[in-house]
């Protein structure tokens, strides 16, 4: 309670918004075979918006796992799968690129 995300999740209350947390690392989880991955490791919660141009407005919040792309058109969604689990959630949407 108190953080600067709760402030900013209350002044954007029915605005198109973003918070985007950058520099992260995802851990390394071995009985996942989860390596450590510092490079593409982010994570952005857009707020009454479905994706990261915030040009698709939709009455909701979209929670974006940024994952590192293995080319190929695969996606290294391991993590993500990982993170999801986590708090008990499971991936809904198909990678996309950008």
């Amino acid at each position: 309670m108190g953080s600067i995300e709760d402030r900013f999740t209350a002044a954007a209350a029915g605005h198109v918004a973003e918070i985007l947390w950058d520099y992260l690392g995802w851990p390394e989880v071995p009985e996942a075979g989860l390596y450590s991955e510092f490079t593409h490791a982010e994570v952005s919660v857009l707020f009454n918006a479905a994706t990261r141009d915030l040009n698709e407005r939709i009455d909701g919040h979209t929670v974006l796992v940024h994952v590192r792309y293995g080319g190929g058109g695969a996606y290294e969604v391991r993590h993500a799968s990982w993170l999801a689990e986590q708090v008990g959630q499971t991936i809904i949407g198909p990678p996309l690129l950008g």
